[in-house]
């Protein structure tokens, strides 16, 4: 068997995309040779790709043992499949055999994938969106069939489709944000203070990860706190004083919420008190308002520039 990844590609197209994942282990590289032959015998596509942590190279292989019980995680392979047209698509999702050839037999890393339609992968890369820009960056084609090419994504957007994509992530992402903080609050009163913890976390994660979307389309590989705060004060100075460390106790809270992603959620250690979550909730309503004050402010300077560009502002 031939152990090199096949490019069936004819004319090189305009981008120069990664091909071969030399920097995974050998016994990965396989395992990848298996998924892109098992697609393949399966569903008639037009690229496999995969992007992901496996890509960048920060996957993640973690076991750990705690109160005599071992913990772990183990990072997927990420692979994007893109179909010619929207029937490929819905064949290759709603395949079940391929689902489950997929997966590995006893140990081995598991597969997420998703299917998207070459068109579909297209208008993405125009309106540079920010998961379809991080694939074609930092992906790795791992087959092509050589009937279609990626678009290539523009050096900037028009004013127009900047106000949209801004008002789109901040409906979306502060409705989130919004979505967990009740949540949480709904924990606390049931005494599920690990679960309100974690779901506190994640809103503060998800205003954040608003006001950086709506400032520049992008969202970060980042789930701590701390340096996505300092990120968003790059932009608005008031959020570097919402949760101040200046005492030992507002240290303590804000590591309290920093720490909540992974302990909250798989250490019998973590504790958080009702007190301590109030205060919490507290700091996420100032990080709310200073959220939506920052980003309404930039979606009226970009309505502005729309309007100057001759393109009225319909919303």
């Amino acid at each position: 068997m031939d152990h090199s990844y096949e490019d069936t590609r004819g004319p090189s197209p305009w981008y120069k995309m990664k091909t071969r994942p030399k920097h995974l282990p050998p016994h990965k590289q396989d395992e990848l040779r298996r998924v892109v032959d098992t697609v393949r015998a399966h569903q008639d596509v037009e690229m496999i790709i995969l992007f992901g942590s496996h890509a960048r190279g920060d996957w993640v292989e973690d076991e750990y043992e705690e109160d005599h019980i071992t913990y772990g995680y183990h990072s997927d392979y990420d692979i994007l499949i893109v179909t010619a047209d929207k029937d490929r698509e819905r064949h290759v999702n709603h395949d079940e055999k391929l689902k489950a050839a997929l997966q590995p037999e006893g140990k081995g890393t598991r597969v997420n994938f998703i299917v998207h339609t070459i068109q579909h992968v297209n208008q993405m890369l125009a309106e540079r969106r920010f998961f379809f820009m991080d694939i074609l960056k930092e992906g790795f084609l791992l087959w092509d069939s050589g009937r279609y090419s990626l678009a290539r994504p523009p050096k900037e957007l028009p004013p127009e489709v900047m106000l949209r994509h801004a008002e789109e992530y901040f409906g979306e992402w502060m409705e989130s944000g919004d979505g967990f903080f009740d949540s949480a609050a709904y924990n606390q009163s049931k005494g599920r203070h690990k679960i309100a913890a974690f779901e506190l976390h994640q809103t503060a994660e998800r205003y954040i990860t608003c006001l950086l979307l709506v400032h520049t389309g992008y969202k970060p590989k980042e789930h701590d706190l701390e340096k996505l705060l300092a990120q968003a004060a790059g932009f608005d100075p008031r959020f570097a004083a919402i949760f101040p460390r200046h005492t030992g106790p507002e240290e303590r809270l804000f590591d309290l919420l920093r720490r909540a992603y992974v302990d909250a959620r798989y250490s019998r250690n973590y504790f958080i008190s009702g007190e301590e979550l109030d205060l919490i909730r507290k700091r996420l309503e100032s990080l709310r308002i200073a959220t939506d004050a920052s980003c309404r402010k930039r979606i009226e300077g970009l309505a502005v520039a729309n309007e100057e560009n001759g393109k009225p502002h319909l919303s």
